[in-house]
């Protein structure tokens, strides 16, 4: 079953290989829990989180804009999504609100997404990316 592939706590890889088969269709319901364990990019397996969320760029977007809009209080979980997983992307995201929320985080941010430096992510995907 394909929720049995999502990790169990901070240091479990167990299942890297099989998440990295699946296609866009079979990961697509387990994406949020998945962009759960990027939250803290210090957890060992964000690092491989990262690696196999970045293989799904269109499905992923999806679930993208709530996660970087003002109201989402995490703002570490934002810059960790923009300087850990966007910058590994081959195109910037299709969905054109997500862009426009990723451009008001570096014109516009939050205290939150300041001090948590989502605006400087931001600013350095900008400037490399679009």
């Amino acid at each position: 079953m394909i929720k049995d592939l999502i990790p169990k706590d901070k240091f479990d890889t167990s299942s890297f290989k099989e998440l990295m088969s699946l296609n866009d269709n079979e990961i697509d319901v387990i994406i949020p829990e998945l962009l759960e364990w990027i939250q803290d990019m210090n957890w060992p397996v964000s690092e491989y989180i990262i690696q196999v969320l970045s293989r799904h760029q269109c499905i992923v977007e999806k679930y993208l804009l709530n996660l970087l809009k003002p109201e989402q209080k995490d703002d570490e979980w934002k810059r960790n999504i923009i300087q850990y997983l966007t910058t590994k992307w081959a195109s910037c995201p299709n969905d054109t609100k997500i862009t426009a929320e990723i451009r008001r985080i570096a014109k516009n941010p939050t205290d939150g997404e300041r001090l948590e430096m989502a605006d400087t992510a931001v600013k350095e995907y900008l400037n490399c990316h679009v």
